[in-house]
């Protein structure tokens, strides 16, 4: 049985549909040496939005359900920008995703991603009601990562920010780094920006962190295992994935797998590596890489003995009958809406009050994200009478009336600061 206590632990932890119609409605801006800062017409109301956004960026180049995805201008050859909204520009409940920079074999593919991305994203914000609803900026490039103007691009970023007027915040995201944000905190004049700047939070951390609530929920729930029990594998072993297999080991998993296309970021203190996540056996597989990676025929020949599955990973799985293996298998598994939300949660505490973002010791901030996600997923369980084939997000989905989670951080601190924080 999970200890109570563990929860409480404050460690710093740690297409080709779209194809014609964008080939038909291709904005040819990459080859402009310079773009003429325009006039940029700065919404008042929310109404206002409407013609702004018309009159910068066109109309969309593609919309489906409530999505919507714009092109940006930017300045150099061989990058194409767009801004994926899940629902209208508003500034009362802004869109919020980072910014992915990414070589797509065609922009359709990248249009495809960014409604992807963004609709992924409102489910994330949906369960914790931040007060955001889903974004996503994704840059196509066809030339090396290393060969990108990245100060020119954000630049171009910020422009766009501005014209959505405080209706879109971004951050990190795929092959998106700390630098790029001080271009982007730089251009935006301090805004449009949650990335943790002038802040010791680490949102690779607070994604982290989650992941092990989630754990940690699930095996509370289930009861019928410990950690000491359990061999993990890490699929993926960035950042993230690096940060939850360290905190396993230290948190006394019999054995934890870590497995990664480079095969030098998979040597982490403590864990063994492997070479093919999908012919291991384990107990619980923690995905912490690419989405969509659980196919269906990963799903089915998957090794006997698979109890648990969660991670950081974005749409692990490629097709809804891919997840109902697994759930017939009697896997129990919570999604990326529960496991992957820590940075978003921290997104909600920064943008309700920054100063307590930027002064807030982390573990604190961490603590918080900890519990969240292990009290959701402990709650999924329990609602589908511990039933793997039963078990639905939608269950603890919050009411969208009420204030954003990020208020709720200062009673917790007050509640739980009095306890002692191991650094």
């Amino acid at each position: 049985m999970i200890l109570v206590s563990w929860f409480r632990c404050y460690t710093v932890l740690m297409g080709a549909v779209l194809s014609a119609v964008l080939s038909s409605r291709h904005v040819a801006v990459q080859g402009l040496s310079t773009i003429t800062s325009p006039t940029l017409p700065v919404a008042t109301h929310l109404h206002d939005l409407g013609p702004a956004v018309r009159d910068f960026f066109g109309d969309a180049v593609h919309s489906v359900r409530a999505a919507r995805v714009f092109q940006a201008p930017v300045r150099q050859d061989g990058v194409t920008l767009f801004i994926a909204t899940d629902g209208d520009f508003r500034r009362d409940r802004p869109g919020n995703g980072g910014i992915r920079l990414l070589d797509y074999s065609s922009d359709a593919d990248a249009v495809a991603d960014a409604v992807r991305l963004a609709e992924g994203m409102t489910r994330k914000h949906d369960m914790f009601r931040t007060g955001f609803s889903g974004a996503k900026l994704v840059a196509n490039t066809d030339i090396p990562l290393g060969d990108i103007k990245r100060k020119s691009l954000m630049q171009d970023i910020a422009t766009a920010l501005e014209v959505l007027s405080g209706s879109v915040y971004t951050g990190c995201d795929l092959n998106t780094c700390d630098l790029d944000m001080d271009y982007l905190t730089e251009a935006t004049d301090e805004k449009y920006v949650l990335a943790g700047r002038e802040s010791h939070v680490d949102t690779n951390v607070a994604t982290a962190a989650s992941v092990i609530g989630s754990i940690l929920g699930l095996l509370e729930a289930t009861a019928d295992a410990t950690l000491s029990e359990l061999t993990f594998t890490i699929q993926g072993c960035g950042k993230v994935g690096r940060t939850v297999a360290t905190e396993l080991v230290r948190l006394g998993a019999k054995r934890v797998q870590t497995c990664d296309l480079r095969a030098s970021a998979a040597q982490i203190d403590g864990c063994a590596p492997i070479t093919d996540w999908t012919a291991t056996p384990c107990d619980f597989l923690v995905p912490c890489a690419n989405s969509l990676a659980i196919t269906e025929d990963v799903a089915s020949n998957f090794p006997v003995g698979l109890r648990f599955c969660t991670g950081a990973t974005n749409q692990p799985f490629a097709s809804p009958r891919a997840q109902e293996i697994f759930a017939r298998r009697g896997v129990f598994h919570v999604p990326e809406s529960i496991s992957s939300a820590g940075a978003i949660l921290a997104d909600s505490v920064e943008w309700h009050d920054v100063n307590l973002y930027r002064t807030v010791q982390p573990a604190l901030l961490y603590g918080w994200i900890r519990s969240l996600s292990s009290r959701k997923a402990a709650t999924m369980v329990e609602l589908a009478a511990h039933d793997a084939a039963r078990m639905s997000a939608q269950d603890v989905v919050p009411p969208k009336e009420g204030d954003p989670i990020g208020k709720a951080f200062p009673a917790w601190i007050e509640e739980h600061a009095v306890k002692k924080v191991l650094i």
